[in-house]
């Protein structure tokens, strides 16, 4: 069972029984077992919700000895147990989201780092990262869990404010959804300044003559 996971349970007596409850004669770890209830006092089905926030992989319900059949015949037997049942309802979260280089020029590229709180599956940085005035090289890892590749910002770009941002579409191996995130602001000034105007007031010189000269750079 994975978050928003609901798991229908049975139990099927030999006859029809009497005094059962779920509530009390049913025991659901890590979950909520709603009323069990019945046409023929034989078969009896609820819903059981696993609770938020848990990975256990160890579970079974418990079926207690109180009732009886109609008759007033207890039942004499052990307790009885489903089968064992797994139980992960955390969802994966972002540890880290960085980059190491924050101040990008012209040639430079940085790398990006995702940490993820466990494995997740059906990540891809090409279609859940989005990454503006630049390219993100496809992003790797060697545990599913620590995840880098290479950002390269765009030439002839500036722009004070810029993030990356991880998009909601991996889950972890149980299936469970992760949040968005982003990195830190970082800048990009990859325009390279130009000369405007290099000029000289007298471009026919005599003896004596000075000219001025002036330079007026983009930036």
């Amino acid at each position: 069972l994975k978050s928003g996971d609901t798991s229908t349970v049975t139990i099927v007596f030999s006859e029809a029984v009497t005094g059962f409850s779920s509530d009390a004669d049913v025991t659901a770890p890590n979950g909520t077992l709603a009323a069990m209830t019945s046409e023929d006092n034989i078969t009896w089905t609820g819903t059981y919700t696993p609770t938020a926030d848990v990975e256990d992989a160890n579970n079974v319900l418990t079926l207690g000895t109180t009732w009886t059949d109609t008759a007033g015949n207890a039942y004499g037997g052990a307790s009885r147990d489903t089968a064992n049942f797994t139980i992960d309802t955390t969802a994966p979260t972002v540890d880290t989201f960085t980059m190491t280089d924050t101040a990008l020029k012209s040639g430079d590229t940085s790398t990006v780092t995702i940490v993820f709180s466990e494995a997740v599956t059906g990540f891809s940085s090409d279609a859940d990262v989005t990454a503006p005035n630049g390219t993100l090289a496809a992003m790797t890892s060697g545990d599913n869990i620590t995840w880098t590749g290479t950002y390269t910002p765009t030439a002839d770009v500036e722009d004070a404010i810029n993030v990356l941002t991880l998009a909601t579409s991996y889950t972890d191996v149980a299936g469970n959804a992760g949040p968005s995130a982003t990195t830190a602001n970082f800048t990009i000034d990859t325009t390279a300044p130009t000369v405007d105007t290099f000029t000289m007031t007298d471009t026919a010189l005599k003896s004596g003559d000075t000219s001025t000269v002036t330079i007026v750079f983009s930036e």
